[in-house]
């Protein structure tokens, strides 16, 4: 770095500083500032701050050492080669910057002088740009230097341009979010707020000596109590609905706890029982592979496009998603005591070694609090989030279970701005293996892509649900906004020892010319063998309707003539099965918007048109192998109320797999009577013979 170049950033920080501060006003760099030696101000202040023992930046030379100390040499190799991938990058990538994607750890282990030297020299290339980026990127900024300050291979004239670039940006970014309301965001908060604010209030903490700055340590305060309850349901979940963004978002929050009590702020005994519950809720949701549905705003393997640069996170990655999700529940039970945490991460990847020789965390080491975790019985294997809306029914705790995940919470129109046209889809898993997918985020911020490859993704379509005439269950109006709010109703949800069941409606189409009043899902899960699925449409008027199920496949298949579809290769597999006079037209298409990284899984779609009310009766049956079971199924007649049912208003099926005669029942009107089904009767609302 030129000492010009090097003068000039001193210049500007020296003018940022409030020198008349008590710790400052008599030190030697601060007269060196008065007699306009500005490079030997800025350096002796950075020295000053890197030297202080409080606030606390969370990372410490103890911390580095042990780091260090714990790291295979094979970890060190592959930091540095995540290190050198991001040197061709852009600097500023929308939310955060390039080195802040790296993560602490490997900062750590890969920081060399000349890395160090070079990375700073890049910050002053783009000294004419530092304002650009969206919301977030103080946030990256202050961490970065965090990251740095106890690292000995970075000196202080290279921590300087990373001073004059946040300083810069902060101006910037806090005139912009200071203004955000409801027209920007919403009326329930969005995660742009936890994660905007939770950069200032660190940068006030940290750095308080800089104008203006101190005051953001306000927002450690009253404004996390506020927020907590803003983003987050009583169950933990996020209001955003997205697995992605709930994570992210109840990770900010923690982070923000732990900074602001590790500073002396107090943090409210229900604020922390608050982020108690939401660190609990992820287990309870993880699938057998040990990732998460994707629902909404959501991705697996890439966390989705970067814009400026069209590169992806997922090149800098230290280990794959799903095994990064099974180690933040191993440290959300290390910080809060959750054995069930501990148990479902090491149920599901009990080879796990600490990366580093740590459970690393904000600059601390949870491994010796995760080994005190108690014991605990394993979990019920279903999940019911009731005021988030999501359900999972699951075989059990393997990774070759069969699982279902089901979202039916409310949407639209803004307040939940990362959730989708999707109420009563779900996820799939047979044996194990993901079969049924959702569509992903979609490419919203890449120019490259045509926006119809994000819009359709938002879409019902795009989802694992029913509709009716092709549209969607609300209106989509742009990227962010849907034009209408529908509210499911859950009646029923029960979780047996012996099976799952789930019952729920949603109002979408009662705004369609010609009304349709409801749409109604069922599914019975009878516990490790197949799943029934009902969807039951009541249109009250004389018109046709187009009544379709949509189905999203990333295995290979066959759709036979007959409608029944099967699907192939290794692990589990899935016969999709509709009920004869209870089904539609099967039809199969390639994804119509495919985009690059992502899944783009086929379109099953089965299409029955009819005036008035309809009801399909579909088997999901899982299984592994090449050849499904042998299963057959017909809707059995149901006499009740001293006359036939039909089956919209009571549906009987008679199922025969591998040989056994199984007989289901649903009553699905607002009474319920005693009924009579060949050669069982009954007075409940739901009867399987292998229950009774």
């Amino acid at each position: 770095m030129s000492e010009d170049r090097l003068h000039q950033v001193a210049q500007f920080l020296c003018g940022q500083v409030d020198w008349s501060r008590p710790d400052l006003a008599e030190t030697d760099f601060a007269a060196a500032s008065r007699e306009g030696r500005s490079t030997e101000a800025a350096l002796g202040l950075i020295r000053h701050l890197r030297e202080r023992e409080t606030p606390r930046l969370g990372y410490t030379r103890a911390y580095v050492a042990e780091l260090r100390a714990g790291a295979s040499a094979e970890e060190v190799e592959a930091a540095g080669r995540r290190w050198e991938k991001v040197r061709g990058k852009p600097l500023v990538v929308n939310h955060s910057d390039t080195y802040h994607h790296l993560g602490a750890e490997t900062i750590i282990l890969a920081a060399t002088p000349e890395r160090c030297h070079a990375m700073a020299e890049k910050v002053l290339d783009y000294s004419d740009r530092w304002d650009e980026g969206y919301w977030g990127v103080v946030h990256s900024v202050v961490d970065l230097i965090r990251y740095l300050f106890p690292l000995d291979e970075c000196a202080d004239s290279d921590l300087a341009p990373f001073f004059a670039w946040l300083l810069t940006k902060a101006g910037k970014e806090w005139a912009e979010a200071r203004a955000w309301t409801e027209t920007t965001l919403g009326t329930t908060g969005h995660n742009w707020w936890a994660h905007t604010f939770l950069g200032f209030f660190t940068l006030g903490v940290c750095f308080p000596e800089f104008i203006g700055v101190a005051r953001f340590r306000a927002l450690g305060t009253d404004y996390l109590d506020r927020e907590v309850d803003i983003l987050f349901e009583d169950d933990g979940w996020s209001r955003e609905g997205a697995p992605g963004y709930s994570l992210f978002a109840a990770g900010n929050l923690l982070r923000w706890a732990h900074f602001a009590e590790m500073n002396g702020l107090v943090v409210r005994e229900a604020t922390r029982a608050k982020l108690r519950v939401m660190a609990d809720a992820g287990w309870h949701l993880i699938a057998p592979d040990g990732g998460y549905p994707v629902f909404g705003d959501d991705t697996r393997v890439s966390a989705g496009f970067i814009a400026r640069g069209q590169w992806s996170r997922r090149d800098l990655r230290a280990v794959p998603r799903e095994t990064a999700a099974l180690t933040q529940l191993r440290r959300y039970a290390a910080q809060f005591c959750l054995p069930e945490a501990k148990w479902v991460a090491e149920t599901l990847s009990p080879d796990w070694q600490p990366p580093y020789g740590l459970l690393s965390e904000e600059g601390r080491n949870l491994l010796p609090a995760y080994h005190r975790v108690p014991a605990v019985a394993p979990p019920a294997p279903d999940t019911c989030l009731r005021r988030s809306g999501l359900y999972v029914m699951r075989q059990d705790w393997s990774r070759r279970a069969d699982y279902l995940a089901l979202v039916a919470g409310p949407v639209g129109p803004r307040v939940t701005s990362h959730q989708h046209a999707d109420r009563l889809g779900f996820e799939l898993y047979a044996r194990g293996r993901r079969i049924l997918v959702d569509n992903w985020y979609g490419p919203s911020l890449d120019p490259a892509y045509d926006p119809q490859a994000r819009m359709w993704r938002v879409s019902s379509a795009a989802h694992n649900v029913a509709t009716v005439d092709g549209q969607d269950q609300v209106p989509v109006v742009s990227e962010f906004l849907l034009g209408a709010t529908i509210t499911p109703t859950v009646d029923d949800w029960r979780a047996e020892r012996d099976f799952a069941y789930f019952s729920g409606v949603h109002e979408g189409y009662f705004r369609l010319p010609d009304k349709v009043t409801a749409v109604r899902r069922k599914l019975f899960y009878l516990r490790g063998q197949y799943w029934i699925m009902l969807d039951r449409f009541t249109a009250p008027g004389e018109a046709e309707h187009d009544y379709q199920l949509h189905f999203h496949l990333n295995v290979p298949h066959t759709l036979h003539p007959d409608g029944r579809l099967v699907t192939h290769g290794e692990g589990g597999n899935l016969l999709i099965l509709p009920v004869p006079g209870a089904a539609g037209q099967g039809a199969m298409e390639p994804h119509p918007w495919p985009v690059k990284d992502y899944e783009n899984p086929d379109h099953l779609t089965y299409t029955h048109r009819q005036t008035g009310n309809w009801l399909f009766a579909t088997m999901l049956v899982p299984f592994e192998g090449d050849d499904p079971p042998p299963v057959s199924v017909e809707v059995l007649p149901v006499q009740g109320d001293e006359g036939d049912l039909s089956p919209w208003e009571m549906t009987g099926l008679a199922i025969t797999i591998n040989g056994r005669r199984d007989v289901y029942v649903d009553q699905h009107m607002q009474w319920n009577l005693p009924w009579r089904a060949g050669a069982y009767e009954g007075e409940g609302r739901v009867f399987h013979s292998q229950l009774s």
